[in-house]
């Protein structure tokens, strides 16, 4: 896919800030639905644990549904310019999704006999 750059001139400070402004908003945007799948992804590990359902077919899913939040986070970030900013609470809630699907991995290697 080629890469495409634009560049803007504007006529005033005025107006480039508001471009930019316009930017930075529309990222915020994205991480702000971006933290609200990481939210639902949250409550999904929480749910497993709290029925104790500790399958590898689950851990499966949920590490799929990780990896899309992973490649969705790059994607908004290669079109944050300008330092969105929401950018890096972003980044915080990723690694606590990773650090939460880490803790459910491990009880569901702990509740298989193979595994002990």
């Amino acid at each position: 896919m080629p890469t495409v750059i634009l560049e803007t001139v504007a006529l005033d400070r005025a107006q480039e800030d508001k471009v930019v402004s316009r930017f930075k908003a529309d990222r915020d945007d994205q991480y702000r639905e971006f933290l609200g799948r990481c939210d639902d992804f949250e409550k999904e590990i929480a749910n497993e644990i709290g029925i104790s359902k500790f399958t590898y077919a689950e851990l499966e899913e949920e590490d799929t549904d990780l990896k899309k939040l992973q490649g969705w986070l790059e994607k908004i970030k290669k079109l944050d310019f300008y330092g969105a900013t929401l950018a890096e609470e972003a980044t915080e809630r990723l690694r606590t999704c990773e650090a939460s699907l880490d803790s459910y991995a491990q009880r569901v290697f702990d509740a298989h006999e193979e595994n002990r």
